[in-house]
């Protein structure tokens, strides 16, 4: 027996008689998940039963068959609740998709059926034969992407002994037909990009711009190039935890920025028009960019976590987890929405629409700067960076000065087995951040937690605790 919803949803349609309306919902629903459309039931649930002949569903069949394609054949049934006719009729997901009716192609979003857009097209055949369009090849040459980038990555991705560049290539299947696939010449990219482009911007109010820079390269440098600008931006205090430890408390909470900015960057809608753009306001920070929820993703469902994970662009997501910089599918958001619970003064919001996608974090004290601390004291506020974002290699290397202050490159380099050029670079970010300094001779002096500056526990994704001198 066949046991009747109460109410529309993702997988069900209700309709009072079979119209067009009817296909439109099938289709959409085979375009999707699947699903059932009942004849002779109100939107309201209630039942008012369907004019049948003898033949009815046969002739509804094939008219649904002559008005889709690829044809689409739903199972149907016929029964009887409170004396009155209903028609169930069934249709599973297609597997590869999509079809439509009368050159109109539909998918179920939420309870509604929605008109696909030209990428939502796209992304649906792609994801029906296992692939995606950052693994299609890319109209770009090998010429186009930096193998010294490469070697910078697969340092990332083996630090003791990483692979030669084209050993990554192909083991990553980031070329195909000779050419770098769109994920490879994206996070490669040897010169100026046209399709990352990444704007940010200070702003005092909609109208007035204090600052602001735009970025047009890789997307593994566009990570760093960001949080730098972020990080100029923020404002931090003391918060005076117990003599003589204290610790460094930002406006906003720098892991959750972090989260929402790789979300981005793996997330976006690279094929649609736009570019990735942040906005600081004094009381709040705007992330958006092109491409909506994928699959018909409500904000609802991501916010409690009711969902699979499904990358628009699994290749670069791929890269980012090698990269160390996102460590598995699905779990950003609720990392962002915990960060800032932790925070205490900075709230989350989301908005979805079918083009874009867009992220607020909102201060509750609506633009006073960091003024709430672990013991309710507060011991300054300043402004600059101090810690900023840290990558893994850079935390095993703060760590460990931490731990060792006044050790030299060779020490660091024989306990963290890293190459000399690596440490370098890693060396020269912690200075310039502020979180290492060099003392004493070139021959007889080593690095130090810089100023005041000295940690307390381990580092934990890049924002750690510091106790005074």
């Amino acid at each position: 027996m066949i046991k009747l919803p109460k109410t529309e949803s993702k997988t069900v349609e209700f309709k009072k008689s079979f119209n067009q309306d009817v296909i439109e919902s099938l289709v959409a629903f085979a375009n999707a998940d699947g699903g059932d459309v009942y004849v002779g039931i109100r939107d309201d649930g209630m039942v008012i039963g369907a004019e049948l002949a003898k033949e009815s569903e046969t002739a509804w069949v094939n008219e649904i068959k002559s008005k889709t394609a690829p044809a689409i054949v739903p199972e149907t049934d016929r029964f009887i609740v409170k004396g009155k006719n209903v028609v169930r009729l069934h249709i599973s997901a297609l597997p590869v998709k999509p079809t439509s009716v009368q050159g109109r192609y539909y998918i179920r979003k939420g309870k509604s059926n929605h008109l696909m857009t030209i990428a939502e097209l796209s992304d649906v055949y792609l994801k029906s034969t296992s692939s995606s369009w950052d693994a299609m090849a890319s109209e770009r040459t090998l010429e186009d992407i930096s193998l010294e980038k490469i070697a910078v990555f697969a340092r990332l991705m083996n630090p003791e002994s990483p692979d030669d560049p084209m050993r990554v290539l192909r083991k990553l299947s980031l070329v195909k037909g000779g050419r770098p696939t769109n994920a490879c010449y994206l996070a490669f990219a040897g010169d100026y990009c046209a399709e990352s482009l990444f704007m940010i911007g200070r702003f005092k109010d909609a109208a007035t711009i204090i600052d602001s820079d735009a970025f047009n390269c890789d997307l593994l440098g566009e990570v760093d190039s960001v949080m730098s600008f972020i990080m100029r931006h923020l404002m931090k205090g003391f918060a005076i935890a117990g003599k003589p430890a204290h610790s460094v408390v930002y406006d906003y909470p720098i892991d959750a920025i972090r989260e929402l900015l790789l979300n981005m960057l793996v997330h976006r809608d690279y094929r649609a028009l736009g570019q990735n753009t942040i906005k600081i306001f004094d009381d709040r920070m705007e992330f958006s960019n092109p491409g909506g929820l994928p699959d018909g993703l409500t904000v609802e469902e991501l916010v409690s976590d009711r969902y699979r994970s499904t990358p628009r662009n699994p290749g670069i997501a791929e890269l980012f987890r090698h990269a160390g910089l996102v460590e598995q599918y699905g779990s950003g958001i609720q990392r962002v929405i915990g960060e800032c619970r932790a925070h205490g003064r900075v709230s989350v919001e989301f908005e979805n629409h079918d083009t874009w996608f867009k992220a607020v974090l909102r201060k509750a004290d609506g633009g006073t700067r960091v003024k709430a601390s672990t013991n309710g004291t507060l011991n300054g506020t300043l402004n600059g960076t101090l810690i900023g974002t840290l990558n893994q290699t850079d935390r095993k290397v703060l760590d460990f000065i931490a731990n060792n202050e006044g050790c030299r490159a060779s020490a660091i380099i024989a306990a963290l087995s890293i190459p000399r050029d690596t440490l370098n670079k890693v060396i020269r970010r912690l200075v310039a951040d502020e979180l290492v300094e060099r003392k004493g001779s070139k021959k007889t002096g080593g690095y130090y937690a810089s100023g005041y500056l000295r940690r307390i526990g381990p580092a934990k994704g890049g924002h750690r605790e510091i106790v005074g001198e």
